[in-house]
Order: C-alpha cells, then structure tokens, then sequence
C-alpha cells in the first residue's frame, strides 16, 4: 500500500515542479522585458502567490493515476495484467506531457506579443495565422522546447509509474476488510487532491484572480499558471455576463450619461472639416502602426518621416486611441463603431456579427459603392463574412490580386498592394460619377517583420519604416491624379504595437495611434486634440457627410455640442480612459486600479464597467 501511496504523491510532485520549472523558463526567456520591472525578490513572490494554482494544476493532472490506484485496490483477477496496466498509464501520461508541452511553449512564445498569459483567445487564430508571425527560428525553437518537455517528463512519469504503481498491479487480491482500509486512505488523498484542485478551503474556488497580489501587472501576470489560465478561459470564455457589474437599467444609464457632457464645448463643436457632402473617400488600415512607432526614431533616422509630414497637412487627430489590441477587434471599432472586448473577438462569432452595422452599409444607402483591399487571406479571423455582412460590395485579396513581388507569410508585401490598390481606385473614380469608399488593410508591419527593404537595423522598425514609404508613395500617386480633388484619405492604424516592450499591454502609450484625414475634399489644416476613440469614427465621419448614424450606439460624433470627449480601450484583463483631466486604467481581473492619474477615477471605473458591461449587452442581443 504505501507503494500506491508514493506513486499518488510522486506523481503529484512531479506535476507540481513542472508548472516551478515552467515559471523559470518562462522568466528566463522574457528575462530582459521582465527584468526591467521586476527585482529578484519580487519574482520570488510570484513563485510563492503562483502556488495556488500550480498546485490545482497538479492535481488535476494526479486526479486520473489516483482514481486507477483506487481501482487496483478492488480489482478481478482477471484485470492484473502489468502489460495492460503499463499502456494505460504510459498513454495517458503521453497524452498529458505533450499538451502539457504545447501550452508552454505557446504561452513562453506569444508572451512577449500579446503581454498576457495564454487563454482562450488563442482559439480564436487558426494554426496557419499563427504560423504566419513565426519565423524559421521561432519555429525549430519551440519543436525543441516541446520535445524536451515531452521527453522530459514522460520519463519521469512513467519511472514513476514502472517503480511504485505497476508492482501493485499483479498483487493478489485484499480481501475486503483491508481493500476497505486501503480505500479510506486513498479517499483522504483524494480529499487532500480535490482541496488543491479547488485551491483551499475558501468560498472562492481556484480561479486566476487568486494569484493577483501585486499593483504591478507584471508580477500578477508572471504568478499566472498558463495551463489553468488557458482551461479557465476556455470554460468562461463565453459567458457573455462575465462583465456584468451593475443591473442591466444602471448600466444603460451610466453608458448613456457617459456619451454627453452639458458643459462639453470646444473649437470643433459644430465643425465642418469637408468641402462637399458626397467625396471619394480612400482608409487605409495601417498594420500596428502607434504612436510609439510613429514618434520613434533609430538614431537621429525617423522611422516614419512620410506619416510624420502628412500631420502638418489636411487633419490631425493628436488624441486618437485605438479601441483594442488585434486587428479583427480593430476593424470591427472602426468600420462598425462596435467597442474592442478583453477576452474574446465578435469578428469570429459570424452570426453576431453580421447583425454589426457598418459605414460601408450606410454609405451604400446613398449611393456609393465600396471595395476592400487586403493583400492576404481575407478569410483572416471571419473577416470576409465580416465585410460583406457590413455592405462591402467587394472584397479583393490575395486571391484575386495575383500580384508579383515579395510575399511574406502574411501575404503580398505592401508596395504592390498599394501600388494595385491606387490604379484601382484611380480608374474607379475616373470612370465612374457615382462615388466610392475604398479601403486598404496593409499587412507587412506584422511579425515577423519581413520586408523587401533596408534602412533600419532594428526589423520590427524597418518594417514601419517600409510600410511609411509605401503609404508615402501610396498618397503621392492619389496626389498627383485627378482623383485627388475629390477625395477624401483617412489614414489611420487597427491597433498600436508593444513598442517598446516596457509600456506594458495596458498602458495608455500602448493605445495611442495616429489618425489623419487628407485629400482635396478638406477644407483646411486643423489640429484636433479632443480625446477619441477608433469607435468614434463612424459617427464623426457619417455627421460630416450628414447621413444618419443612429445604429452606432458606441460611436459619438466628436463635433456634436455636448460631446464627451474621452477614450476608452480594453486589453486582455480589462480597460482604460483618458481624458482631459486624467487616466484610468483597471484591472477586472484583480478588481484592482493599475494606473490613476489626475482626477475622477471613482467616475472612470464606473464608465469603463459600463461601457464594458454594455458591450456583451449588445453582444448577448445579436
């Protein structure tokens, strides 16, 4: 019996060193961005807040081995069979290491891009978009990681198995006084293994909020157990009243009252930016272009001296924040005035969002016709049935385009998607009197970063800067045809990127983006320095043409009197606001405020859990 006994507990220890050993690799290979938050000390305190979860982990992963040690205890003669006992345990422990393997690995690996742990959402990205921002060393790196987990632990398992769990098998049979008193033991382990699993003895069950002790989201994030974060957000993940805070009446309140303020004016209150009501209007989408790209500079080089220019002509938007953090979430805040969500993309749920409303529908509605240009698979996260269900006419991509040139992983590089993109809507505009709303999604400043060009040694800046020259071209071609006149251009990014590493997923720097509308259908060169989101641009832009933009209930029109001026974004874990007196950033995760700078905080959270709160209201409708 005491044999049992220590296969049940050594194969719980192993599970339990394994999710140890994980956090070390975990720190080591995102050792420089987390060594710049944290000191030696703190991340002992991860290890120590972790345990919680590492524990429930392990006994999860024990609960299988225990139950088959309870069944030898009472077994037939006819079942001690070691060569049959051996298959069952080695097949499961197999099938465990390796998924064990594939979680790590993924979550070590997407860390550094996505700065969260592993959750749900990776279910969102088939294998093949995954792959495309991997390189060849990316890839070599993680089969090597993977094996050696894999190998690893399977000899560990099965050591353990082969020593303490197969001699008992071929045992005679106890008789059942003592196969009684075996049992009782076992159930006490196996109430000690379900008290792990559901992390003590508290109200509160085992869940990834349980390991948040720190004020500093690096820390909470390193305590996270990534094969419990990815099994909780795979069994919560579409709960849609996981953001409920207040009754469904409060909420509709606060989120209505959020939209105006009677003491809201400014110099572009009641604005008219456009020379006429019906232009040609050209947006192009620009790959993770943010703000701390567009300000950066590789030594005394710019790394967008083409965007850079364009912001002293047409209009700037000094204060524009993306709503989200990926490009299904990003599309879906621009073309749809729809808020990004922290833990799942309605671009994926097509049934949903068909039921989305789009500028391109309401610009059809009077006339235009419209076109989408992407110079990859447009399949990408449900994005075609996405467009078409919002009133894209037509969707061009890589399919269609049959373009020459460098490809990338991602598709065709953006020199000749711009280059294709510019003849096309030149001839459209040139042959046809109806007016067109056309838009461009690039895709070359997405990782891994590879590009026909060289004038950075950094490759994440080099793709900027060679996705800037292309844009650069892209507009003096428009600027030089008779289109110009009547056009239009809206320039403006999905998302922001993690650059530099240190701002942290999110920071308000992560979130702000630049946006530009130029053409010769702007009336003059403004600077706009209101706050604003990407989900306000439908609103502000349907008010300029005066088409109706009622349906876009989270888009305000920024012009409008008694506008609030404000940006909201969600991250993983939760949101944040800025305006002209302060930021909030909060984490729902934690129930914890990470950032309060200025005044009304109290204010913000209760907006941003509407607005949150308010979103998977719409959501739960459609």
């Amino acid at each position: 019996m005491s044999k049992r006994l220590k296969f049940i507990v050594a194969t719980f220890v192993v599970s339990l060193l394994m999710s140890v050993v994980n956090r070390v690799v975990f720190i080591l290979y995102n050792y420089t961005m987390i060594a710049a938050e944290c000191s030696f000390v703190e991340l002992l305190q991860c290890f120590r807040h972790g345990l919680v979860l590492d524990l429930s982990i392990a006994g999860y992963l024990t609960a299988l081995p225990l139950l088959a040690t309870i069944v030898t205890v009472w077994q037939p003669a006819s079942w001690r069979k070691t060569k049959v006992w051996q298959r069952v345990m080695n097949s499961y422990f197999a099938v465990i290491v390796f998924i064990v393997a594939v979680i790590e690995c993924g979550d070590i690996g997407l860390f550094e891009a996505w700065q969260a742990r592993i959750d749900a959402q990776v279910f969102i990205y088939t294998p093949k978009e995954m792959m495309a921002s991997l390189t060849l060393a990316n890839i070599l790196g993680a089969l090597a990681y993977i094996g050696v987990t894999v190998v690893v632990l399977f000899y560990l398992f099965s050591r353990i198995s082969s020593r303490w769990f197969l001699p008992q098998v071929c045992e005679e049979r106890y008789k059942p006084l003592r196969a009684s008193a075996y049992t009782f033991i076992l159930i006490i382990a196996a109430g000690l293994l379900f008290l792990a699993m559901r992390g003590g003895t508290t109200t509160a069950t085992a869940n990834v909020s349980k390991v948040h002790f720190s004020h500093r989201s690096m820390l909470n994030k390193i305590a996270i157990n990534p094969i419990f974060s990815l099994i909780e957000s795979a069994t919560t993940g579409d709960d849609l009243a996981r953001f409920d805070y207040f009754s469904f009446k409060k909420a509709e309140e606060i989120f209505a009252n959020s939209l105006h303020c009677s003491e809201a004016q400014s110099d572009i209150t009641n604005a008219r930016w456009l020379t006429m009501e019906r232009p040609n209007i050209v947006v192009v989408v620009m790959e993770g272009m943010g703000c701390t790209i567009t300000e950066s500079y590789e030594g005394e080089e710019p790394v967008t001296p083409n965007l850079t220019a364009l912001q002293n002509e047409g209009i700037w938007f000094e204060n524009m924040y993306a709503s989200s953090f990926r490009t299904d979430r990003g599309n879906v805040a621009i073309f749809s005035g729809f808020p990004g969500q922290p833990t799942m993309s309605i671009m994926k749920l097509a049934k949903r969002a068909s039921k989305l409303p789009g500028i391109a529908a309401a610009l059809n509605s009077v006339g235009y016709s419209t076109r989408f240009f992407y110079g990859g698979d447009s399949n990408f996260t449900n994005t075609r049935a996405y467009l078409y269900s919002t009133g894209y006419m037509e969707v061009i991509d890589e399919k269609r385009m049959s373009l020459e040139g460098h490809r990338s992983k991602w598709g065709y590089a953006d020199d000749a998607v711009l280059d294709y993109a510019a003849e096309e809507i030149i001839s459209r505009i040139e042959s046809s009197d109806a007016p067109c709303f056309e838009t461009i999604l690039t895709l070359s400043s997405h990782e891994p970063y590879e590009v026909p060009y060289k004038r950075l040694e950094d490759a994440r800046l080099n793709s900027f800067a060679y996705t800037d020259e292309c844009i650069g071209d892209f507009v003096d071609k428009l600027r030089n045809s008779a289109a110009w006149e009547n056009m239009l251009l809206i320039l403006v990014p999905d998302h922001s990127t993690l650059y530099p590493t240190s701002i942290g997923n999110h920071s308000s720097e992560r979130h702000r983006i630049p946006m530009m509308w130029l053409g010769g259908a702007v009336r003059e060169h403004i600077v706009v320095d209101e706050y604003m989101s990407q989900t306000d641009i439908a609103a502000t832009l349907l008010a300029q043409l005066d088409i109706d933009h009622s349906e876009f209930i989270f888009s305000r029109d920024i012009c409008a009197p008694g506008c609030a001026h404000f940006a909201y974004w969600t991250y993983p874990v939760g949101f944040g606001i800025i305006d002209s007196e302060g930021k909030t950033i909060y984490d729902s995760a934690s129930d914890k405020v990470l950032v309060e700078e200025g005044v009304n905080h109290d204010e913000r959270i209760e907006v941003g859990k509407a607005w949150l709160e308010k979103t998977f209201i719409e959501i739960r409708k459609m």
